[in-house]
């Protein structure tokens, strides 16, 4: 599916469908593309920045608003949830210095499960999320026995760079994206 005119935040951070990510917003273009969706009831891409601030990858999460506050400090709070991936086939600047894009939605295969060598890593995040619930919404439902759910919430909450999680986010293999992360949690355990 192609959705036009859709805004791009482009950010140092990176969610992935079913996630959720907090963002302060302070910039009068995006005050204005944060009233619009609300407004319109639609969302908008983020895109991972890539080391030059001015570019940015062209695979990314196309998110929604889910809750928003105005925060101690003046500035707008927000929590935006990952709907899906998208490619972005093309992308213009506004005159406000909007990013406005024409993306394609990415298929993402249907249900897998999770092999039982791999059950040790879907543990080991229910183990985190228990212990650590800011990492993810308490009352949301949790999938811990498929790999997609799985992977990509290691990945959001692991201290990996953010170009090894755009490399999980562009992986479109769910099976293949967890082992990626099998393997980055085992090298980690040999330090």
């Amino acid at each position: 599916m192609i959705k036009n005119d859709v805004p791009i935040f482009p950010l140092s951070s990176i969610t992935f469908p079913g996630g959720y990510m907090p963002l302060r917003i302070f910039e009068p273009r995006y005050l204005d593309m944060v009233k619009n969706c609300v407004k319109t009831n639609t969302g908008f891409g983020i895109s991972l920045t890539k080391i030059d601030r001015n570019q940015f990858y062209e695979v990314g999460t196309y998110c929604k608003i889910t809750d928003w506050e105005q925060m101690h400090d003046g500035l707008l709070g927000i929590t935006v949830r990952g709907k899906f991936r998208y490619k972005i086939i093309d992308s213009n600047v506004q005159s406000d210095d909007l990013i406005i894009a024409r993306i394609e939605q990415m298929e993402e295969p249907d249900y897998i499960g999770i092999p039982d060598e791999l059950m040790p890593y879907s543990d080991f995040l229910k183990n985190i999320l228990e212990q650590y619930p800011k990492f993810y919404h308490d009352d949301a439902p949790k999938y811990y026995s498929e790999s997609g759910w799985v992977g990509s919430r290691l990945a959001e909450i692991l201290p990996m760079s953010a170009k090894e999680k755009q490399v999980l986010l562009e992986t479109e293999d769910y099976l293949v994206r967890l082992y990626r992360i099998k393997d980055y949690i085992d090298s980690k355990k040999n330090i």
